[in-house]
């Protein structure tokens, strides 16, 4: 018995050591390519490679550039703050149907550009929480750029934001490729990656579904996932009203 219990200890230390060297990989490669866009935007910018015309929309692209650089690195230590317990919950009230909306209109562009379709605006009502709101705001934007993010063209983002006395249950569900079965249950792991050849964004790393977990945990809340494969993947979180 000891020396099964030992060898499966190895076996999970020599895991966790492969997806900690993946991560750092990941991270090397996360940082290295936005960081080489906008080098090379700015430098044709100043020696006039790119002209006059064309720097307003070349800037603006090293303003993207520089939002997911920043994303990355919030993501990064909001990981460190959760492995040395130190994020700290700065709880007040708003609306949390808003926050999902005002999530979407900051994707407008994406979603007309990729003719997606959005369903359940309609359906929605306001829904009063008391919660950490820069930290909700970061489930939900994580969520939506997700569900953007993997959405064919034509395609549809479905969403909805209820309440009952004593939580919300908000759901985000997107057509498209969704998650293998036996993926789905390792999606939240720390470093895991469902798509190991994706490059983008914090999600790109590992990090993006292991933080919202933890966010939404601290919060007394649940997050789970649920997909047909070739069919949709959708994302429920359930919260407490306060």
């Amino acid at each position: 018995e000891l020396i099964t219990s030992f060898n499966a200890m190895a076996s999970s230390l020599s895991i966790l050591e492969s997806s900690r060297r993946s991560f750092v990989a990941n991270v090397s490669h996360e940082l290295k390519t936005p960081m080489t866009t906008i080098g090379g935007f700015i430098d044709g910018i100043l020696d006039g490679t790119i002209s006059e015309d064309k720097e307003k929309q070349y800037l603006n692209i090293v303003s993207d550039e520089v939002k997911r650089l920043s994303r990355l690195v919030t993501g990064m230590l909001n990981m460190s703050k959760i492995e040395a317990g130190e994020l700290d919950l700065k709880p007040q009230q708003f609306d949390i149907s808003e926050m999902l909306f005002m999530t979407l209109l900051s994707f407008e562009q994406v979603i007309e550009n990729k003719h997606i379709e959005i369903k359940g605006l309609d359906t929605m009502h306001p829904n009063p929480i008391i919660a950490d709101k820069d930290m909700i705001n970061q489930v939900i934007y994580n969520l939506v750029d997700n569900a953007v993010k993997f959405t064919p063209d034509a395609g549809y983002i479905e969403v909805s934001s209820k309440a009952d006395a004593e939580k919300i249950i908000l759901k985000i569900k997107n057509s498209g490729k969704g998650i293998a079965a036996e993926e789905i249950e390792k999606i939240f792991e720390r470093f895991y990656k469902v798509d190991k050849s994706r490059s983008y964004d914090v999600k790109g790393a590992g990090m993006g579904l292991y933080i919202i977990k933890t966010i939404v945990e601290l919060h007394g809340g649940h997050i789970s996932a649920r997909s047909e494969y070739g069919e949709y993947a959708e994302f429920i979180v359930q919260l407490p009203l306060n």
